[in-house]
This record gives structure tokens, C-alpha cells and sequence, in this order.
């Protein structure tokens, strides 16, 4: 996922990391509160009469490359085409769906989506309505529409949201800490010395399933705290490891 562009945080990815942020304050039950967006860090949190730089990053487990996580950024390209759909639908009809995509998702089992739908004539049908549309292109593996007229619209890949949980995240959460510490000179010359990193795993999303289960301690690199917000699991902080913290 490209977070980013030509240095700047994208709107929606900034709204992302307010809207987890905000959850990640309420789960931690701290009496925090978020006094400015910034860039960097993400945020300055007031905390009574004291505030302190907040930076965000999402971790994600599977294979890694120069751009990130593979299996977040191919969730990323489906839930963009989906919208997409969504979109196109939506502006022709007027009307909101649930929408879950289950099997192959490609080019070729989403051409006919919108037209598809749009001859189910669901204006006539009432809230709550159901059913199925199944496409078999060729001899491929097919593609399941689960169809619900709802108040309010989603449409995902039920591929993209059931999968294996990775038991083993520190490597991961230490590897993020080490990445992020590189840029805290630039975040203490915005915030003052008091700098905090949340890190977020989405695990609404297969790439975003890590164990919520983390009792290791960690070496810090120089960030006050550490927390990590398994969402939408109650966030913890981290512990820092004695012997770098005695250092």
C-alpha cells in the first residue's frame, strides 16, 4: 500500500490512521487526546498539561518487497476494482448493497457485475432482500456473488478476510520499530523528545492477521512507548526489553 505520494500522506490514509488511533486511545482507556494531525509524526496527543508526537504504521505479515506487503497491496487493487463496481452500480440505480465476492476475482468474472445486478431489478425488491449470482467464465474457477439489499453498502472479498493467523509476530513488530526509528530525529525536531509509535494490524484483512498475543519485549530504538492495536482487538503496550531501556 502506497501511503504517500510525492511525500504526503494521502487523505484517506490519513482518516485511516485517525480512525485507528482514535480506537486504539479508547481500547487503551488513557486520557488522551488528539490535539493536531502533523507530518510528520502522524499526530500530537495532548495527555493533561503534557503532549507527545504519535506515529502510525500498519504491519502486515506475509512476503515483503521494496513497495510493502504483497498480500496488502493485491488487497488493496481488489477493494479499489470492487469500489469501483460499487460506484458504477450505485450511480445507476441509487440503490445499497452487501455484496461478497467468493471464488476467482478477475477481469473476466467482473465484466458483467454491474449489469448483472442492475437486471435483478432490486428497486422492486424489499431491504433485507437476498440472493445469489454465480459466473462460470469457461473452465476456470468461478465467482460467487452473496447479494443483500442493505441501508448501507460493502462490497469485499470474503478471500481477502478468512485466513490463517501468523502465531509468530515479533520478528515482524521488532522489524517495524527498527524501520520507523530511522525517521525519529525528524519527528522529535516536530514534537519534542516525547515520540510514541502505534502500530496497527488490520485483522479484518487475511494480510493484517498477526497474534494479539504478544508478551515478548522489545527493543524501543529510542520511541518513549510502543503500542500495538490489533483491531478490532483491545490495543496493548508493548514492553520495552530491561536491557536497552537500563542503557
Amino acid at each position: 500500500m502506497n501511503r504517500r505520494v510525492n511525500g504526503v500522506t494521502r487523505p484517506s490514509q490519513k482518516q485511516r490512521e485517525r480512525f485507528f488511533t482514535e480506537q486504539a486511545i479508547r481500547s487503551l482507556g488513557y486520557g488522551w487526546t488528539i490535539r493536531e494531525e502533523c507530518e510528520p509524526p502522524d499526530f500530537i496527543i495532548t495527555e493533561g498539561d503534557h503532549h507527545f508526537g504519535l506515529d502510525v504504521a500498519e504491519i502486515f505479515m506475509g512476503q515483503q518487497s521494496g513497495r510493502g506487503s504483497t498480500m496488502k497491496r493485491d488487497e488493496s487493487e481488489i477493494h479499489n476494482a470492487l469500489n469501483a463496481l460499487r460506484l458504477r452500480y450505485e450511480t445507476e440505480t441509487g440503490i445499497n448493497l452487501n455484496v461478497k465476492f467468493l471464488g476467482r476475482i478477475g477481469p473476466d468474472t467482473l465484466a458483467d457485475v454491474v449489469s448483472d445486478l442492475v437486471a435483478l431489478d432490486l428497486a422492486s425488491k424489499p431491504l433485507a432482500y437476498q440472493t445469489v449470482i454465480e459466473k462460470r467464465p469457461g473452465l476456470e474457477a468461478g465467482l460467487k456473488l452473496f447479494v443483500t439489499k442493505s441501508l448501507r453498502p460493502e462490497w469485499y472479498s470474503a478471500n481477502d478476510r478468512v485466513g490463517w493467523v501468523t502465531r509468530n509476530p515479533q520478528n515482524i513488530i521488532a522489524a517495524e520499530i527498527k524501520k520507523k526509528s530511522k525517521k525519529l530525529p525528524q519527528y522529535k525536531a516536530a514534537a519534542g523528545d516525547d515520540i510514541r509509535l502505534l502500530l496497527v494490524a488490520d485483522r479484518v484483512q487475511n494480510s493484517g492477521k498477526i497474534d494479539n498475543q504478544v508478551e515478548d519485549a522489545f527493543d524501543f530504538h529510542g520511541f518513549k512507548a510502543v503500542y500495538l492495536y490489533p483491531h478490532p482487538e483491545d490495543a496493548i503496550a508493548l514492553r520495552e526489553a530491561s536491557r536497552w531501556r537500563d542503557l
